[in-house]
Order: C-alpha cells, then structure tokens, then sequence
C-alpha cells in the first residue's frame, strides 16, 4: 500500500466541495467545547494542556474514540485530543483560570458566540484553516516538525512517499506525526484500521486509506512550487485565507470567525520579578512602556543597561510572541518595546512572561502578574518587596584590566 499511489488515482472532476458525512471534526470540537463550559477542567500548569484525570473521559465523549495503550494517560498519548487541542488552543478559544493552587481551563464566551454564529460548513473550515494554516504546533503541543501542518500534510500525502505503510508506521511519530493522521481522520481525509494496542505501539494503526476529500482540499490549498509553501511556512496569511479559497467552492461558507480587540487593561499592575531566588515585587502603572521596564527591572537588580533584550510570552493563540528591541535587526518583529505598553500586554492575573536580557550571558526573569488594579493610578513604580542579593552582573569582570 503506498500513499502516494493512493493520491493519485483520486480523480476530481467535480468542482464542488460537499462535506456531508465528512463533518466529524466539527461534532468532536463541539463537544469538547460543551464538555469544558460543564465540567471542572483542570489543565497542566507549565504548558496548559489537558490534565491527566480528563483525558479518557475527554476520548469517550468524541464520535470516534482512539483505543489507546496507556498506564498513565497524558495528553500526547492520544492524538486526537492531541489535536482537537492544538485547533481550539489556536483559535483562541481556550481560556485559563490561573491561581496558585490549580490551573482551570475554560471557553473563550465572546468567541463562542461568533463560533456559534457560523454555519457547519464555515465551521469546517474555520477548524482547516486554524490546523492547516495558523497552528504552531511546536510551540503549543510540542510538535517534532518546525514546520506548519499544511506543508506536513502535503509532503506526506503528494510528494514521494513511495515508502509500504510497515515503513511508513515506524515514522508515524515524527511524520506526519499521529495527531496530524487523528486530525486528517476527523476531516474526512481519510479513513485509518487500527487493531488492540500494544505496550510498543499506543495506537496500532495497520492501513490508510485516501478519501477523494483530501485531494479536493489539497489541490486548491496547495502552492504552486516549493517557494510558494516556503513562503507559507514563513509568513503564515491573516486569519480568514480559506474563505477566499473555498467559498467559490462552497455556496455556504460566508462567514468567518470574528475575533475582538484585546481589551487595554488599564490601572495598577503587581509583578513578581524574579531571577532564579532572588525577586523583587513592585506595583507599576499600566502606562509603562517595555523600553522604561526593561529599564526599571535592570535598576531592580543592578544591572547595567548595555545589551539587547526582549520580552516573550505565550498569546491567547498558545504561540509565542515577542516584544523586542528596537536595535534587534535579525528580526522585523511585531512588537516593539518602545511601542509597546503593559496595559496592552495579552495577560491576566497569575499569567507570567520572560524578560531575555544580554542575548550572550542569556539572563532570564521570570515576571508574574500577581494582581491587576484597574481604574486606579500611579506615576512611577513602587518597590513593594526586596528578597534575595542580585547577582553580578560580570562575576568574572577584572577590575584592574
């Protein structure tokens, strides 16, 4: 059995794309979605994924549950929560609860709305453009491939894999990796036999077959050439790109998610800055540009202001962003810290994020969020607690060189 062979004796004469029958992924999002707006959902406090106690009961409730081998499920382990994951973690549809005793995950109400606005159609695609197109997976689920699932999908469905599916499974981790096959499965792009797993192999897949779907959406959203794709994976389209791809295709996809404006969160911010023990707490007023903080933080600890830096955190898409310095030429960034503000910061409460400074000696604080006092005001910073000696900032500096 060879995939490539599959792909191309699926013939595709006709223009128009029907999804009946090949909606699954929008049943299993949907339930998800409901599951977490009814139960107490507890998510993993470094990476925000599902905790370990609701993963089986998150696999019972999809229309097509993986029989999994697992002593202690985690959420890798299946693939297509796995998957369902990284696409509502994406489109920013997951929320976090964050405390000092737990982490809870909830749903994003005011994107819910536009979601339950859209047709099932324009939610199949909303779903295929947040996978395909606008997912990180390597940043959000810790993904083995850099690159974005469209170009995965692409090079293991149409170009060369002449290789039997015995050679295929032996790859299946790293390409295109199982929650990439869990998420083609709930497109309808294709259909897996899987038989009992084994300790060795979670989920024993033995055959797949191509569905006439799959070459119908991967034609259209392919690139001409290599360049094309390249340029994808470099600079990812703005939300909304399969609408001009697919409506021509789809009389009934009209509309695409609506997202609102990050709300300016303006008042009195509590940080915890810390470098490893040693932490200073301040309040700070939301006016602060990353320029002036930066700038604040290095006085906290004594340190000079002589290198570059930048600030990183993880938006409410599950990716990571930046806010770098103006001097930082390697990059054109999208945020700059002398135009940037704190009360602009995509964060809340218990939330933390990173200040890099001196990209040789790598110095990183960690910054947490302790509280938000909104409405209220302060001209400068205020030094609430001190713990702990900084370090030097050139330990092995000789003075008399």
């Amino acid at each position: 059995m060879y995939i490539k062979k599959q792909y191309d004796k699926i013939d595709i004469n006709k223009q128009e794309i029907t999804l009946e029958g090949n909606e699954t992924v929008v049943e299993n999002i949907n339930r998800v979605i409901e599951y977490i707006q009814t139960h107490k959902i507890l998510a993993t406090k470094a990476n925000r994924y599902f905790a370990m106690k609701q993963i089986k009961e998150l696999n019972d409730i999809l229309v097509d549950p993986i029989d999994v081998f697992s002593t202690r499920p985690a959420q890798k382990t299946y693939p297509n929560i796995n998957g369902i994951y990284l696409i509502l973690r994406t489109m920013g549809m997951l929320t976090f609860q964050v405390s000092k005793k737990e982490t809870v995950m909830s749903v994003s109400e005011e994107l819910l709305k536009s979601w339950q606005s859209l047709n099932p159609t324009e939610q199949y695609f909303t779903l295929l453009e947040n996978w395909l197109i606008q997912s990180k997976p390597r940043e959000t689920i810790e993904g083995s491939c850099m690159s974005l699932p469209l170009a995965e999908v692409i090079r293991f469905f149409t170009y060369g894999q002449n290789f039997s599916i015995e050679r295929m499974i032996e790859n299946f981790n790293f390409s295109p990796e199982y929650y990439n096959l869990a998420l083609a499965k709930m497109f309808g792009f294709i259909d897996i036999i899987a038989i009992t797993p084994t300790k060795k192999i979670r989920w024993n897949i033995i055959a797949i077959e191509l569905n006439p779907l799959l070459k119908q959406i991967l034609e259209l959203m392919k690139p001409k050439d290599d360049h094309g794709l390249m340029k994808l994976v470099l600079n990812p389209p703005l939300r909304g790109y399969t609408k001009e791809i697919f409506s021509p295709y789809c009389k009934e996809f009209k509309n695409i998610l609506e997202y609102q404006e990050e709300r300016e969160k303006n008042g009195i911010f509590r940080l915890k800055i810390s470098l490893g023990k040693v932490y200073r707490t301040i309040d700070i007023t939301s006016e602060i540009d990353f320029q002036s903080l930066a700038s604040t933080i290095l006085e906290l600890f004594d340190f000079d202001n002589d290198h570059l830096y930048e600030f990183r955190f993880i938006d409410n898409f599950g990716q990571q962003a930046s806010i770098r310095h103006p001097e930082n030429t390697l990059d054109d960034g999208k945020a700059w810290v002398d135009e940037f503000y704190l009360k602009n910061l995509p964060l809340e409460e218990q939330n933390s994020f990173t200040f890099i400074f001196d990209f040789g000696d790598c110095w990183e604080f960690d910054i947490l969020i302790e509280k938000i006092d909104e409405g209220k005001n302060m001209d400068d910073f205020k030094l609430i607690k001190s713990v702990g000696k900084a370090p030097k900032q050139y330990p092995d500096y000789d003075e008399d060189w």
